[in-house]
């Protein structure tokens, strides 16, 4: 168990999401006992960006002995999980594997339970905490700190009931709805006033507020997607700071004033619960989160992006703290809450992948949108998306092939080089014995990572093109697998297609889907995917036109031609799906 740095598997288990495709390889168990510079599992990391319990029993069969093993700071993977809010099944599959973590000290002297209590952790999992070691309770830290004042100390941030709970009594009633926003913007209020406090005074906390607003402004220049975390739009900011003539101090606070509350997301992109909700809406429009959403289906591709934005941010937040020139005390201060081994790492990067999975799966529509949404992150320099196949790289000779696929690669450079069937690549021409293909594979395994490469094909010949071409999986090490659509998956994406279209639907999400179960079989499904729900409305505007042309004739003046009925989708299915 050698310490390196950050291995790929590491990188996945911030996101997870290609993590359970890439356990079926034969050197998973390997990689999963691997240490980094700071003493981490991939346990640990998966730990502590909120992996799901099945991401975390696909590490322990792998490595059964990470849940004892402490990272270098002492930390047992179930200190981590308590400290980044890990969901409550991840944490109970940790105390079944190894009861005794709930007792283990760090090297700062907490305990599981101490973790939980200062970082927010959600009442379900203290409470197992408890229940795995209810001495705890008692127990100090080396700061002589018990969890109770660690979450006292954590003041308005801590939940009543975890309080309770750590104090011995009932929790309280929950409160309504209009009571927690009367709360929240109470504390929104005193916050605004202890700022306007510090900016106006001119000792060393002002200077310090000075030096966290100046970070603020580094980010809006340098990394402007970082904000979003905040609550903050930094394209409505930067029009702020162009429109204005006062200092930029008083543009971000005014800005900080006005924020809307920002919806934070886990790895799974579920919402997160947040302390800083105020009655002025969702939040600003997130341009990655909306291009996730668009996406149907796919939870471990988004989870996979989102663990690499939350990495991407912290080295961007980084970034904005490191001083230009001396370091003043704030930024000190400031960089000392950053995750342990950040300042020794350099800004994430997109690794080149590929894409498994059968005909309409969304392979290609995916790789689009990630050339947007990792533009927005910085990871890209373009939203440049180029989607190429094996004639556009292979040509008569070597000579040819080499020339044509560096060309390609310096047409897409900047963004995401898409080669669709890649698999093709390993195949010889039927017009010449000499197979040509396998020197633009050379030339791929040799790319700088610029372009972002992505091969794609279907599953059973891409495992075995890339079996056979062992250099090459270790270049695209990591693999997502794209499942067939179910039922219910088509159907939303055929109200989106109609969405975008305009028009409307008579019909409901639940009854297209209940039609496509009865007319059309799984092999059939199967074969199509997503070009299922093409065909349906290229059909269903047929259809509409149809009764357009005899609502005409019997001077129907009701009629909608931006309406499609539930008759509509029967005869489309009924005729054309067999």
């Amino acid at each position: 168990m050698a310490a390196t740095s950050d291995t790929t598997l590491h990188d996945l288990c911030k996101g997870f999401g290609s993590l359970l495709s890439r356990s079926k390889n034969p050197s998973f168990p390997e990689e999963a006992s691997r240490l980094n510079e700071r003493g981490n599992l991939p346990l640990h990391a998966a730990c502590s960006f909120q992996a799901t319990a099945d991401v975390i029993e696909a590490l322990l069969k792998a490595y059964p002995g990470g849940a004892s093993q402490p990272n270098s700071a002492g930390n047992l993977p179930i200190h981590q999980a308590a400290m980044w809010q890990a969901p409550t099944p991840t944490v109970e599959l940790l105390l079944s594997r190894h009861p005794e973590g709930a007792t283990v000290r760090n090297q700062y002297g907490s305990l599981p339970l101490h973790m939980a209590a200062s970082n927010q952790a959600s009442l379900e999992v203290v409470k197992l905490l408890i229940d795995a070691y209810p001495d705890a309770l008692h127990l100090q830290n080396d700061d002589g700190m018990t969890p109770l004042d660690l979450a006292l100390a954590d003041g308005d941030s801590s939940s009543e009931a975890v309080i309770a709970m750590l104090e011995g009594r009932p929790p309280p009633p929950e409160l309504t709805r209009r009571q927690k926003a009367d709360k929240y913007e109470e504390r929104a209020k005193a916050l605004e006033r202890k700022l306007a406090g510090l900016n106006q005074s001119g000792g060393r906390q002002g200077k310090d507020l000075h030096e966290a607003l100046l970070c603020v402004r580094r980010l809006a220049d340098r990394f402007p997607h970082a904000l979003y975390a905040a609550g903050l739009d930094p394209n409505e900011l930067e029009l702020l700071f162009s429109e204005r003539e006062t200092t930029s101090d008083a543009v971000l606070m005014e800005a900080v004033k006005k924020r809307s509350a920002s919806v934070l997301r886990d790895s799974r992109g579920a919402v997160m619960n947040t302390t800083t909700t105020t009655l002025r809406g969702n939040g600003p429009r997130d341009r990655v989160e909306d291009l996730l959403a668009s996406i149907v289906g796919l939870d471990h591709v988004k989870s996979q992006v989102r663990g690499l934005r939350r990495t991407t941010e912290l080295s961007d937040l980084k970034e904005s703290l490191l001083p230009t020139g001396r370091s003043t005390r704030a930024q000190q201060a400031a960089l000392s809450l950053l995750p342990a081994g950040l300042l020794e790492t350099g800004r994430p990067c997109a690794h080149p992948m590929v894409f498994l999975g059968n005909p309409g799966t969304g392979k290609t529509a995916v790789a689009r949108l990630l050339a947007k949404a990792y533009h927005e992150l910085g990871l890209l320099r373009k939203p440049k998306f180029l989607e190429v196949e094996r004639m556009d790289l292979v040509g008569r000779n070597k000579e040819q092939t080499i020339l044509k696929t560096r060309e390609v690669l310096d047409e897409a450079r900047g963004g995401i080089l898409f080669i669709d069937e890649a698999y093709t690549l390993g195949m010889a021409s039927k017009r010449s014995r000499m197979d040509t293909g396998i020197d633009a594979m050379g030339e791929l395994i040799a790319s700088d990572g610029n372009p972002l490469i992505i091969l794609a094909g279907f599953p059973v010949e891409m495992q075995t093109f890339l079996t056979h071409n062992p250099d090459l999986r270790k270049k695209f090490s990591i693999t997502f697998e794209f499942p067939d659509y179910t039922c219910t998956e088509l159907a939303r994406i055929f109200m989106d297609f109609a969405a975008a279209k305009g028009f409307e639907m008579d019909v409901t999400e639940e009854e297209i889907s209940n039609l496509l179960e009865q007319e059309t079989t799984l092999a059939w499904r199967t074969e199509r995917n997503g070009r299922v729900c093409e065909a349906l409305m290229a059909g269903c505007r047929t259809q509409v036109r149809r009764r357009m042309r005899q609502a005409q004739l019997e001077e129907d003046e009701d009629f909608d031609p931006n309406l499609i009925v539930k008759r509509d989708i029967e005869s489309v299915m009924q005729t054309d799906f067999k």
